[in-house]
Formats: C-alpha cells, structure tokens, sequence
C-alpha cells in the first residue's frame, strides 16, 4: 500500500463525513482503492460519528476506522493510526477538512528523499483561504517561539494537522510517543530530530474552521505546561515527572 492518511475524530458528527468524501473523491483520481487507505480513530464520542463511520465504510473499502469508547485525545488516536497503517507513507489531517486533500497530497509530492514533510501555514508560498482569529494568531506564534527557544525546533508552524511521513521513519520512533495532549506535535518532531530524520516544510492551502474544541481561556496555559513537562521528559531531570 502506497498510502495511509489518519484522521482523529473526536464528536465530529457536523463534519467527518464531508471531510471524507472531499478526501476520497480526490484521492479515489490519484491512486487505486487497493494504494491508499483512511484510517478514522473516533474516540469518547458521544455522537452520531461512529454511525457515520459504519455507513461510510460500507460504500469506501479502503475506509478503516478503530473506535475507542475512553478519551485518548488527538495524541492516542494519531498513535492508534500509526499502528494500524499499511502504507508507505504515513500521514494524518484534521477532521474538519481545514487542510484540503490538495494540501495533503502536496506533501506526497513533496517528501522526496526525506523522511517527513509538514504542512506550514506560516511560510512563503501558503494560502490561507480562512484566518484563525486574531487571538488564535497570537497565541500560535508565542507558542512557536517558545517551541524554538525550548525544544530547539526549527520550525514555523509544528500545530498544522497536516503531515506526512515514511513509514521506516514512523515506525521507528513510536514506541517512544505518548499521549502528550497539547505537546504531540512537538513529541513527534522531536523524535524525528533524535534520529536525525530529515523533514521539510511545505507551504500549504489552508481554511480555518471556527468550529474548534479549542477553549482560548484554557489553552495557553496547558499548552505551556505541556511543553515544559515535555522538555523536561527529555533532559536529565526526567525523574521529577511522569508522562
């Protein structure tokens, strides 16, 4: 298999299946059925999700989904897809659709002979058809630079939920991830850092959607202490705290 693109959904009833049929539509011109699949990992959901999932399997073959009825958040699913994927290259998009199939197959154009290729909303060349608010802005670019400052990560955009990877690459490090709510982008990226894996980023099109579970009250501060915690986990003072 050529292809595997994750999707985590957490109660994405309003929009999961227009997501899915954007990206199947897309990709159904791009490879066969048999060179790519979509992994859907519907956790806690306490809607019409997993409904949506069932009936959509039935009309895509190359649609799997893995539900879990406890929260695993964005982090658990996203790892829960990696151990499912066949493909060669390993990706993963949010479920609202703010990164278009376009966007993402991009990235597969792109990888070349790296081992990753990450979508930027932040750099030459990147269409950004729907802005987050202006608050979000903000915090997304303090957050990136506390990102550098902290992991060292040379990044402009470690938060787009558009990325891609080679398998070898994925594989290799996942049984060091964890469930880093707010920091698994960061985890991720760092992990490919200490095996020296070699990521581009790409500028990409992307669309908003003011439909987030993100809470602006509580967010900086978890973030933040998300970061610490994950600096921490990776310096000689580990010990003082668990994962």
């Amino acid at each position: 298999m050529k292809l595997s693109i994750i999707i985590p959904a957490y109660n994405e009833e309003e929009r999961i299946e227009k997501t899915l049929n954007s990206y199947f539509s897309f990709f159904n011109k791009k490879f066969s059925k048999k060179d790519y699949e979509i992994i859907v990992i519907p956790n806690n959901c306490s809607d019409s999700t997993v409904d949506i999932l069932k009936k959509m399997s039935k009309i895509h073959e190359n649609l799997v989904f893995q539900e879990f009825k406890e929260k695993i958040g964005k982090a658990g699913a996203l790892i829960e897809g990696f151990k499912l994927a066949e493909g060669n290259l390993i990706g993963f998009v949010d479920a609202d659709n703010s990164a278009p199939p376009e966007s993402f197959f991009k990235l597969t154009s792109n990888i070349k002979n790296n081992d990753g290729a990450i979508g930027s909303r932040w750099i030459k060349g990147a269409e950004i058809e729907l802005r987050q608010p202006l608050a979000r802005r903000i915090l997304s670019r303090i957050f990136n630079m506390l990102v550098r400052i902290i992991m060292n990560l040379n990044y402009h955009d470690t938060q787009c939920g558009c990325k891609l990877f080679k398998k070898e690459a994925i594989k290799s490090i996942l049984s060091n991830l964890d469930y880093t709510k707010w920091a698994f982008d960061i985890d991720l990226l760092y992990q490919m850092k200490r095996i020296n894996a070699k990521i581009s980023e790409i500028p990409i099109k992307w669309a908003d959607d003011s439909r987030t579970h993100l809470n602006l009250k509580k967010a900086p501060m978890q973030m933040f202490i998300a970061l610490i915690k994950l600096r921490m986990l990776y310096s000689p003072f580990k010990f003082i705290i668990k994962k």
